[in-house]
């Protein structure tokens, strides 16, 4: 059950100060001093890790732009292009991560989730990264108060229903500063010993769940499977059409295609027809 050392009235009172300020933009230093404040100068709340089993697929797509049509592509040359991209290129914070800083989102069990959150629909092709848990993953759920175990009592109520709001807010395209809020939260309130993951609710399926890794935990977690090349032109909801396959070379990483019906496509993805 959550303690504090204020009552419910003072911590409502300075979650409404803390989203006025915030609306002036705030960094990340003073975002995370602000949100552990709010609660009191002394308090404790409970949690519910929880876990996806050894063996769980996750799933990552990346957007193949139009003019990438000659093989091997552009988009998926060597391995480093099937995993997280490189902390100089990420240039705008994320809701996990912050500028510069580069993490694993990942899907588990739903490739259809990964396309959307690529925002890859409009386009032609992408390629569907696959992985497979090494070992079991255990994760913080962000998001999720009202379906978990966790205590319902007011207090409890107000603190989780602070998260689970920030959590749920849809940020524009170039408002992306805001995302310091949810990894002040993740940073402060969801970040414990042997823990691998966050698991947050997606904003582009809210029924959905998204898994990101912390930083170096993912290449621990997963391996990964290989790659599918997909025509969305030729895909629907639950179904990929899948032109071509891609594993990586085990020496030098660099990016092999196979076509399908190949024997090494039949080893990297059985399932497939």
């Amino acid at each position: 059950m959550f303690y504090t050392n204020i009552d419910t009235a003072e911590i409502k009172r300075r979650i409404v100060n803390f989203r006025e300020r915030a609306k002036k933009g705030l960094n990340v230093n003073d975002c995370t001093s602000e949100i552990s404040s709010i609660f009191g100068e002394s308090y404790g709340f409970p949690t519910e890790p929880k876990q996806y089993e050894a063996n769980t697929i996750f799933y990552r797509a990346r957007v193949i732009p139009d003019n990438d049509t000659v093989l091997p592509l552009l988009t998926m040359r060597k391995v480093a292009d099937a995993w997280e991209p490189p902390s100089k290129y990420v240039q705008t914070q994320g809701r996990l991560n912050a500028i510069g800083q580069s993490i694993l989102y990942c899907c588990p069990n739903d490739f259809d989730l990964a396309i959307d959150e690529a925002q890859a629909r409009n386009g032609n092709h992408v390629a569907v990264m696959v992985y497979r848990a090494r070992k079991s993953i255990s994760v913080s759920v962000l998001g999720d108060y009202f379906n978990s175990n966790l205590p319902k009592d007011d207090l409890s109520k107000v603190f989780f229903e602070f998260l689970d709001e920030e959590f749920s807010q849809i940020v524009a395209s170039g408002d992306e500063g805001r995302y310091i809020i949810t990894q002040a939260i993740a940073d402060t309130f969801f970040n414990f010993p042997e823990q691998d993951a966050w698991c947050y609710r997606s904003v582009q399926s809210p029924t959905k769940f998204n898994v990101a890794f912390l930083p170096g935990k993912q290449s621990e977690s997963l391996e990964l499977s290989g790659v599918m090349i997909c025509d969305l032109r030729l895909s629907s909801l639950g179904k990929l059409s899948v032109k071509t396959v891609v594993d990586f070379d085990q020496i030098t990483g660099v990016a092999r295609y196979h076509r399908i019906g190949s024997a090494q496509q039949k080893k990297l993805f059985p399932d497939l027809a």
